[in-house]
């Protein structure tokens, strides 16, 4: 498996990066400004997570909404408690003074769960489709309708619709008919 990819938009004030790139993870850095975090993701497109931290100032909910409108990838905030932020927006909260041993474990723990979410969610719309697929072949069988031949109607069938009419056969000649003609 490929190694990590994270995104850390903003300034790298506490070096998380080196501790992120000594684990194994590939790390881009973005400023947190819109411009920025296209031109981020015009070079990956495809990040395991994305970090922001708020150690300083708070995190412009714009730059999170464009990030998240960009990324599927999990959102990860190292958080100062004196700096407000929202933290419902994010799906990893590392509090200050975490150990890295400890956020490093979460932050790969929160990659592997997102990455099978996805997968899952793959393959349950692969099934999905495959499923659609096959009802409407199945729908489209039941309201086919066999074709009647031209013939089928004077000779008295139609494929199996009708059943089989047996052709007029010769009156016998009753009792009275036969007394008459003597």
């Amino acid at each position: 498996m490929a190694a990590p990819t994270v995104l850390h938009i903003g300034e790298d004030l506490c070096r998380r990066i080196p501790v992120m790139e000594t684990a194994g993870f590939v790390v881009h850095q973005s400023e947190v400004k819109i411009s920025a975090i296209h031109i981020a993701f015009e070079r990956e497109a495809d990040y395991s997570a994305v970090v922001f931290h708020n150690d300083v100032a708070a995190i412009p909910e714009d730059a999170v909404n464009e990030a998240r409108s960009l990324s599927q990838a999990p959102f990860v905030l190292f958080q100062n408690p004196t700096v407000p932020s929202d933290e419902v927006q994010f799906d990893l909260v590392v509090p200050s003074l975490t150990s890295p041993d400890v956020w490093l474990l979460k932050l790969r723990k929160l990659i592997q769960d997102s990455r099978q979410i996805r997968e899952d969610t793959n393959q349950l719309r692969q099934d999905c489709t495959a499923t659609k697929s096959q009802e409407l072949r199945l729908a489209s069988a039941r309201k086919r309708v066999r074709p009647v031949g031209p013939d089928a109607i004077w000779r008295g069938s139609s494929a199996g619709s009708f059943p089989e009419s047996k052709p007029p056969q010769a009156a016998a000649p009753t009792n009275s008919a036969k007394k008459r003609v003597s």
